[in-house]
């Protein structure tokens, strides 16, 4: 079967508006389909079967000081596995004009335009130490497969050990940056491979994107980060800031899809690669609305600081992209429920219509702050929901897991630990993947 084209993502009459102008922003996702992943003497992709070199990839990451050993192993879609300590998942990424996720881990760039490979139906998972009394995990078999994307895919699982005495802050950073290394490493096999399909993705720069007066322009306002959790000094979110004092900020949509940002807490950044609203607003541009563009922000700590950050982003979305709607979706805990009420407000009061993602954490408090003009909400499931999910054969990145449900943060240092193999009760937001604050959820809850 050749390999599939996506249609151009702008209209003729719009290009020739722009084009003109010597610059357009047009990003070429190169979709290479993996069906099988397994450990070989070189690493290759033959025949939609990628064969990893484990010794190699494993000395490529060992050469991190904080790192005492680091394991890798597989783990299958249909497999009786479960992968616990999970503290981010990446989908393997490989850019052929310019630098791999820049200031995270290649030197200073920019992203959004060019060729990039990408290997679908493959994560790397990083799991960590630091994550000993977390809860996130991947079953690859049973009913959390109903729920998560990452039981579906063939999952390469990183499991470094930290040195003795390792700042444990520092080691999470490294294990992030590990993850990044992987998988650039495992989709630098793509370079030479045709792509499945080719989704190309473009919009005009913000002074051309004007489109036509009949469809409503759509802007998409995008808190990244809750600063109730501050970002480490060293930790790269945005292009290689820790965005500590971050104010609102356009960007363009290719930007996030293509490394530019990597979640803090609370989130994993699959789904900023895979964002389901940029996904959702490129696919219906032109047809029943104008993608107008991205507002990025954070959520503040005090009242002032979400007065100014949340009327700032609304008129960004208003003033400079001429936006007659917003969506907002939010990352990080119950404090960012005001920031996207005060978003959706600032927005009525300017004259755009606004709706909202937001997740549900409690069953008897639901989301934490709701005006009563706030009347257009989507929840994507509600992360204190209990499931039980059956007891597996293996399990990849430790041996006990802390499930103390009366106290659902785990920080009780006195609860028992249970081994990860068995039957276990827990809440659907331990489930990696099946609560996704930017809405990929298979999960929603209605009025009734």
């Amino acid at each position: 079967m050749p390999p599939k084209v996506w249609i151009k993502l702008t209209s003729a009459l719009t290009c020739v508006a722009f084009c003109g102008k010597g610059y357009t922003m047009r990003l070429e996702m190169g979709l290479v389909d993996i069906k099988n992943v397994r450990f070989g003497s070189r690493t290759i992709i033959d025949d939609h079967t990628l064969l990893i070199d484990r010794q190699e990839l494993i000395s490529l990451l060992a050469q991190e000081p904080l790192f005492d050993s680091i394991e890798i192993d597989l783990a299958h879609p249909g497999e009786s596995c479960r992968i616990i300590y999970v503290l981010d998942v990446l989908e393997p990424r490989y850019r052929l004009n310019g630098p791999n996720f820049p200031g995270a881990l290649d030197g200073v760039g920019l992203v959004g335009a060019g060729q990039t490979r990408a290997l679908k139906n493959l994560c790397v998972v990083e799991t960590s130490a630091e994550q000993a009394r977390g809860r996130n995990l991947i079953d690859m078999s049973g009913p959390a497969t109903d729920y998560s994307p990452f039981g579906a895919t063939h999952n390469v699982v990183l499991i470094p050990h930290p040195a003795k005495g390792a700042d444990m802050d520092e080691y999470r950073l490294a294990v992030k940056k590990a993850g990044l290394r992987a998988s650039v490493y495992l989709a630098a096999a793509a370079k030479e491979v045709i792509p499945d399909e080719t989704q190309i993705y473009e919009l005009p720069p913000t002074a051309f994107n004007h489109g036509p007066r009949d469809l409503p322009r759509i802007s998409y306002i995008f808190p990244i980060h809750s600063q109730q959790h501050p970002t480490h000094q060293k930790e790269t979110v945005f292009y290689g800031s820790n965005i500590q004092g971050f104010m609102p900020t356009i960007v363009h949509p290719n930007e996030i899809l293509d490394g530019a940002l990597m979640f803090s807490y609370s989130a994993f950044t699959w789904f900023a690669q895979n964002h389901p609203v940029i996904h959702e607003l490129y696919r219906r541009h032109g047809r029943d609305l104008w993608f107008a563009g991205v507002v990025l922000t954070v959520a503040p700590v005090t009242i002032a600081e979400k007065e100014r950050n949340t009327a700032l982003a609304a008129r960004l979305a208003k003033e400079v992209l001429n936006a007659d709607g917003i969506i907002a979706t939010k990352i990080g805990g119950g404090a960012v429920d005001t920031d996207l009420m005060m978003i959706y407000t600032r927005a009525e009061e300017m004259g755009m219509k606004a709706s909202l993602i937001i997740m549900e954490r409690y069953p008897d408090t639901g989301i934490t702050f709701v005006p009563a003009n706030v009347n257009a909400l989507v929840t994507p499931g509600l992360t204190r929901d209990a499931i039980t999910l059956p007891a597996v054969a293996r399990v990849v990145g430790g041996d006990t897991i802390a499930l103390d449900n009366a106290n659902p943060e785990n920080s009780n240092p006195g609860v028992t630990l249970t081994p990860a193999n068995e039957e276990l009760n827990l809440w659907m937001g331990d489930i990696v993947g099946a609560i996704s604050q930017v809405g990929a959820s298979r999960l929603t809850t209605y009025m009734s």
